[in-house]
């Protein structure tokens, strides 16, 4: 893939903060459609 060589120097960093945009991003959708449902 295009990223290979970034990922081996710094892969299990990387890995953490995509979960953690991901988990956020998760989050702050659900809050939107609670807020847009019961709003």
């Amino acid at each position: 893939t295009v990223g290979d060589p970034f990922k081996d120097t710094s892969g299990p960093s990387l890995n953490i903060l995509i979960k953690l945009m991901s988990m956020v991003s998760i989050v702050m959708a659900g809050l939107t459609v609670a807020w847009s449902l019961f709003g």
